[in-house]
Order: C-alpha cells, then sequence, then structure tokens
C-alpha cells in the first residue's frame, strides 16, 4: 500500500486589514488584486466528491480506497468541491486533448463550452507517451492560483519522481496536496513575480506598491488562519496524547526484540522529552483563543510551530510504537499485513535489477522466500523478521549501486520512530526501504535535470481552442 481537520470559513475581524488593503491601493492596482487568489481558507465541506477513473489499471483497488479517504483531508480552498484522478494507458503527445475529450464523451458535467466546471480540480496521468496534467474550474484556479507563474509546473513537477518510481496513487495525491497548497510553484530563485511585471507595464510603480503592500497583508492572513488551525489541532490533541503518555511510555520500554534498538529508544526519549516541554510551550499562549486577532497568532508563530509538530509527531510516534508492540506481542494481523509490506518492496527492488544483476536478483527473490514461509503465529517470528530486514538492507546496498549515478541533492535523513514514512525495522543495520531509496533517487534525477536546463515546459493548449485552465507535461 502506498502511503498518509478542516475549519468552517467565515468573515471575522481579522479580515477587514486586507479589505482596507484593497480599497487603498489605485484602480490599477486593484485590477491587479482582483485576479490574484485571496481563498485559502480550508473547505467546510466534509462530502468532497472524489472519483478515480484508472483507465491505465495503475492503481489498486486498495490506493483508491486511499485516495477516496485522505484527499478529503487535504486543506482544499472551499471553491474545490470535487477533485477527479484520471490515468490513460495510451494518450496523445497532447494530454489536455485527450482530457477534454474524455470528460466530453462519459462526465460532461464535468466540463462546460469553455471552461472547466465550476469546483472540479482535476489531476491526469496518461502512460504512452508519459505525460501528467493538472486541470481545474475558472473558481478553482482563481483560488489556488493555478494559473499563477510557475504554479501549474510546481504542482505537476511535484508528481514526477513519484511517477518515475512507479507510485502511481501517491504521485497523484501529492499532487491534489501540491493544488492545494500555494507555496508549490516551478521557480524558486526569488524573481520578480509575473503579475508584479504586468502590473509596472499597465499601471505604473505607485500602483505596483500598492499591490505588494497589498499581497503581503494577504500573506499574513493566510499564515495567521494557518496557524490557528495548528494551534486548535495542538490545544485539541495534547490533552489527549497527555493522558495516554505513561501508556505510551510504559509500551516503549517493554520492546524487546531486536529491532528495538538503542538508536530506536534514544528517538522515542527524543519526542517524549519534547511532549514534556510542551506544558511550558502552552504557558506562553494562556491568552490565545478563537477571537483572537490575527496578530497575537502571528506573534507566537514559533511556539505554534513547536506544539503543532510535537504533537503531531507524538501521535505518529505512538502509531508505529503500537504496531511494533502489536507485532512482539502475537499479533497475526498486523504481522501479516507488515509481511505483505515488506514483500512488495523487495518485489520493487526486484523490478530496479531485472536482468542488471542476477546474483542479486536471486538474493531477493530467496528473500521473498523466506518472507512468504514465515509464520505468524511462531514464536520466534520477531527474530526471523529482524534477520530478513538485516539482510535485506546488505541487499539493498546492491540495488542502491546499480541506480543511475546522480549527485545526492535529496536529503536523505532516515526516517525516525515519530516520521509518517517510518516502517517496522527501518534503521536497523542502516535498513531504509527500497520504496524511500527510489524516491531519493528520483528527486535528485529530477534535481539533476532541472540544474542542466531540461524541465519541461507546460502546454496549456487544446487543439479545439477550448481555455480551460490548466495544462501537461512530460513525465
Amino acid at each position: 500500500m502506498e502511503t498518509k481537520a478542516t475549519m468552517s470559513t467565515k468573515t471575522t475581524e481579522a479580515t477587514l486589514p486586507v479589505k482596507r488593503a484593497l480599497f487603498g491601493i489605485t484602480a490599477a492596482a486593484g485590477l491587479l488584486l482582483i485576479s490574484m487568489p485571496l481563498a485559502a481558507a480550508q473547505s467546510t465541506t466534509t462530502t468532497l466528491d472524489v472519483s478515480v477513473l484508472d483507465g491505465a489499471d495503475q492503481i489498486t483497488p486498495e490506493d483508491e480506497d486511499f485516495l477516496r479517504a485522505e484527499t478529503p483531508k487535504i486543506g482544499f480552498p472551499e471553491e474545490v468541491r470535487a477533485v477527479r484522478y484520471i490515468t490513460f494507458a495510451e494518450n496523445s503527445s497532447n494530454l489536455n486533448d485527450d482530457v477534454e475529450n474524455l470528460l466530453r464523451t462519459e462526465h460532461p458535467e464535468w466540463i462546460q463550452s469553455d471552461s472547466f466546471a465550476p469546483g472540479e480540480l482535476i489531476i491526469v496521468v496518461g502512460f504512452d507517451p508519459h505525460e501528467v496534467g493538472t486541470y481545474a474550474g475558472n473558481d478553482v484556479d482563481s483560488a489556488i492560483g493555478l494559473s499563477e507563474q510557475g504554479r501549474l509546473g510546481g504542482v505537476n513537477d511535484s508528481m514526477k519522481p513519484l511517477l518515475q518510481d512507479g507510485r502511481t496513487a501517491s504521485a497523484m495525491y501529492k499532487g491534489a496536496e501540491s493544488a492545494a497548497d500555494p507555496s508549490v510553484v516551478e521557480e524558486t530563485g526569488g524573481g520578480i513575480n509575473g503579475r508584479v511585471v504586468a502590473g509596472i507595464a499597465g499601471g505604473g510603480l505607485v500602483a505596483v506598491g500598492g499591490a505588494v503592500a497589498a499581497a503581503v497583508v494577504v500573506s499574513r492572513g493566510k499564515k495567521a488562519k494557518k496557524l490557528r488551525t495548528d494551534f486548535d489541532y495542538a490545544s485539541n490533541h495534547y490533552g489527549e496524547v497527555a493522558q495516554q503518555l505513561d501508556g505510551i511510555n510504559v509500551r516503549a520500554h517493554s520492546l524487546t526484540s531486536p529491532l528495538a534498538d538503542d538508536e530506536l529508544r534514544r528517538q522515542w526519549e527524543d519526542v517524549n522529552s519534547r511532549f514534556l516541554e510542551l506544558n511550558d510551550t502552552f504557558g506562553t499562549m494562556e491568552a490565545l483563543n478563537a477571537s483572537s486577532a490575527d496578530k497575537e497568532f502571528l506573534a507566537h508563530a514559533d511556539a505554534i510551530e513547536k506544539a503543532h509538530t510535537t504533537v503531531t509527531q507524538m501521535e505518529t510516534a505512538r502509531e508505529n510504537i503500537d504496531t511494533l508492540y502489536n507485532m512482539e506481542h502475537g499479533d497475526e494481523g498486523v504481522r501479516r499485513r507488515e509481511l505483505t509490506e515488506l514483500r512488495e518492496d523487495v518485489q520493487e527492488a526486484r523490478h530496479e535489477i531485472d536482468e542488471k544483476d542476477s546474483v542479486l536478483d536471486g538474493t531477493l527473490a530467496e528473500l521473498i522466500s523466506r518472507l512468504e514461509a514465515m509464520d505468524p503465529a511462531s514464536q520466534s517470528f520477531m527474530d526471523e523478521y529482524a534477520r530478513v530486514i538485516r539482510d535485506y538492507a546488505a541487499a539493498l546496498r546492491g540495488v542502491e549501486s546499480h541506480l543511475e549515478k546522480v549527485e545526492h541533492s535529496t536529503d536523505r535523513s532516515t526516517p525516525t520512530i515519530y516520521d509518517a514514512d517510518w516502517r517496522v525495522g527501518t534503521g536497523y543495520n542502516a535498513f531504509v526501504p527500497y520504496y524511500m531509496i527510489s524516491t531519493w533517487h528520483a528527486a535528485d534525477v529530477q534535481s539533476a535535470a532541472a540544474s542542466a536546463g531540461t524541465s519541461s515546459t507546460q502546454n496549456t493548449t487544446f487543439s479545439s481552442g477550448f481555455s480551460g485552465a490548466g495544462g501537461s507535461s512530460s513525465w
């Protein structure tokens, strides 16, 4: 399986500075700002319509369930009412045309004469040739800024490392996340924003100055809104975790398998000690509440971010410790699940090796046989599992040597017990699952390509003259 609170939006006094800033700028700057995406608030809906049209048969039923269950949890603006995930086994060199034709033929309710239907966000992957695209209704486009300079490229490019790694569902989910995050852009070199350039040409520097000032207000408002959400989450979940802390601590210290090594225990002590410090952290924010002004939340940004990060990490650590504890104490369901995930990871490593190294391929095949032969009810299960992890870690060093040589530009920190991508055995004998190694490598390859100036151009043209928002590029 590929693996990963919304708040209602309403007009408050905190929006008044934005309105005053907007009314205070010149007419030219006003026109400039009207086109900026001001709606960054999370959706109030819990019934986001999520569809998966897997024409390429690249998404497993389990991953379809994942997409339908997890996509509504993304912090979309309220304009996003539907997310469509579409794959093509065969497509043209212009994926945009394929999307338009499919929707007009099979889902005319998702498309209008000159634009995609309101509320629509569409993530598309083509496999022959390799193309990826993101599309949106005009209202969604305005809310997420898909037509802003660098945004479409940022969203599409965010999916490419995972697509190159064969993780289609994860890639498309990443695309949806990136669409919801206005900070995801293709160009991050600090150049002048295209809208500001347009303002210079059409309205003069005075208008641009007002536009930039108003944009700063909008940006601060978005940050304050996120801080409110993070503060609410941390406040609500801190007490719950604190009540369970003694039990978590007992479980953490009662782990006895070889996988519970000194490094794992150090990681637990790290997150545990930081969690214990949160009582003082919350003490510095006693005056904060839902009615506090944006500036109050911005003033406590560091404390809020620390609290939210630590609470989230402690919740993750609790889940991971529970998994390892249950494995050690004979939970056959958990053991089977972990065996299945590890076997799938080994199989993916075999796909990478293919015919490059017959000896290494034989080693990986033997590991799969050992995993398939393991009895979840065996009293020696954990020792056998640890031996497989140890041997697989050694084999993966061989697999990595066969990957394309490229400079390591990606952070390759081994996941800890409090990270969401930690798996049972991660870190033991330097083990890191193949899926993570390949993801790092794909990101390195993309980074190298971008550095060499070979990043792909976004195609926003439809042969029919259709003018819907979005576009595609190759992966």
